[in-house]
């Protein structure tokens, strides 16, 4: 399991220097946990919001193109986006009898903190999405926040800066003062 020759996502990495079909890129994206890279500022709406409540979210919050959708205990039960609104914008009378909980998708990808952020990557990269919601786990969907595309590039270029100034470190020489 490896990425497309010509995936958006090597596309991605190109330009930012990484050859994720390297062993050593692979291996630190793998070495990297989805919880070091989510975004915890997330908006989530409820499944018995209104219609018109979701798009003043859309319009307020102009980064973000899905929104997690929560039952009454917190749970994560789907994702909206404004593609699911769309067969209604125009319609009053739809958006008005419809609730959030009507339109949003159920069937989500979500991952863990525990995930890393190659994995994240081959589905943003198979399913064509920049962002996926992270949860506490699949048993318990709270969820926690996002991980997006941006995230894990600039994750990786964390850790890679990270150990080149550790290897760089290791290999200096300092020479012992003697009085």
């Amino acid at each position: 399991s490896k990425f497309c020759e010509d995936s958006i996502d090597t596309v991605d990495f190109s330009r930012e220097g990484i050859n994720l079909h390297e062993g050593r890129e692979v291996s630190i994206m793998k070495s990297i946990k989805v919880g070091k890279a989510i975004t915890e500022d997330v908006n989530f709406i409820s499944e018995d919001a209104n219609i018109n409540y979701l798009l003043e979210l859309f319009r307020l919050a102009r980064n973000s193109f899905y929104f997690p959708v929560i039952d009454q205990t917190g749970k994560m039960v789907g994702v909206v986006s404004m593609q699911d609104v769309k067969n209604i914008l125009h319609d009053e009378k739809q958006r008005a009898s419809h609730r959030v909980g009507d339109i949003c998708s159920r069937d989500v990808i979500m991952m863990t903190p525990d995930d890393n952020l190659y994995n994240a990557m081959r589905l943003f990269d198979i399913k064509g999405i920049d962002e996926i919601p992270v949860v506490e786990s699949h048993e318990e969907p709270w969820v926690l926040g996002m991980i997006r595309r941006q995230d894990v590039i600039a994750a990786y270029n964390h850790e890679v800066l990270e150990r080149g100034i550790a290897e760089k470190a290791e290999t200096i020489w300092i020479p012992s003062s003697s009085p």
